[in-house]
């Protein structure tokens, strides 16, 4: 499959069938902390960047079969809303797979346009990343694309509050020196307050990210959780998926398509594929002396990225 991949195990989606709706690396963004890399082409062109036509055909065939799906989630390589095809594709997915739910990954940048609130109102589940409250630490954190201001990402969560029914799972992405200090804390949390999403999820990094950055402590983001008191704050922590067999091929297989999106330690493939670490360690091995993959360091963790 070129243009979906997975599924895979979300840590907040279950099982997840990723959709890529722009090639690498097409973003309204370059933040700091993205795992995916560094953006190669910034703007706020909205086009069809993938033909949805394919999207919508591999589509098709894969969930023809019935698989276990939690959610089909448009994420990937950049900002899936940037595609002028995705209100096609969620009416495809509810027309012919009304059962299963529907997500996107968003930067929240292109939700204050009449189109893009419009595409969205039919899926289930909006994910929107507001990482900062003030101009200076967004520029910082999310290095947006020239026109864009924190008052236009607030303007685009309240229109989808108030002009969708969908659920908003709000994330806070906190970077050590940067949107961690008492003051950007408070401002992001009122914000929060005030838009009342169904859940607040805060994260940091933890995978090698696109610029010389760090992360915070579990112990850390549970005392913003604490500080802030929005009632329904998710921790963002790693799960485990049901264990599966898998030859190995198509183990390696699964791997390429997982890593190349984003770079993974050996347990969490594991995790998001089903399979015990040493399976993976075996298809690891084996794709390392291929020359397909290598491993990179990031604090004194190992993780997997796709060899050049």
């Amino acid at each position: 499959m070129k243009y979906i991949f997975g599924p895979v195990f979300s840590r907040r989606l279950g099982i997840s069938l990723g959709v890529d709706l722009v090639p690498f690396k097409v973003c309204s963004m370059d933040c700091v902390y993205c795992e995916v890399g560094k953006t190669t082409l910034k703007t706020l062109e909205r086009k069809e960047y993938i033909p949805v036509d394919k999207v919508i055909e591999e589509l098709k065939r894969f969930l023809s079969k019935n698989p276990p799906v939690d959610f089909v989630t448009f994420s990937g390589y950049g900002e899936p809303t940037l595609n002028s095809g995705l209100g096609k594709v969620v009416e495809f997915l509810r027309a012919e797979f009304p059962e299963i739910p529907i997500a996107v990954l968003t930067n929240s940048s292109l939700l204050f346009r009449d189109d893009v609130i419009e595409e969205i109102k039919g899926v289930n589940v909006v994910l929107p990343s507001f990482d900062a409250a003030s101009n200076d630490v967004f520029k910082k954190i999310n290095r947006p694309f020239t026109d864009l201001t924190v008052e236009i990402i607030k303007k685009g969560i309240r229109r989808l509050r108030k002009e969708t029914d969908v659920d908003i799972w709000l994330e806070t992405l906190f970077v050590r020196g940067i949107n961690d200090s008492p003051e950007e804390i408070s401002a992001v949390g009122e914000f929060v307050f005030e838009i009342s999403p169904e859940r607040w999820q805060i994260n940091t990094v933890v995978r090698p990210p696109a610029y010389n950055i760090e992360g915070l402590s579990p112990e850390e983001l549970e005392r913003i959780k604490e500080i802030v008191g929005y009632p329904a704050t998710d921790v963002i922590g790693r799960s485990s998926a049901k264990r599966k067999k898998m030859p190995v091929e198509d183990i390696k297989a699964e791997i390429l398509e997982l890593i190349k999106r984003r770079p993974c330690p050996v347990e969490e493939i594991a995790d998001a594929l089903g399979l015990l670490e040493e399976e993976v360690r075996i298809a690891v091995d084996s794709l390392v002396k291929e020359g397909k993959v290598k491993y990179v360091m990031y604090g004194e963790k190992k993780y997997l990225k796709a060899g050049s």
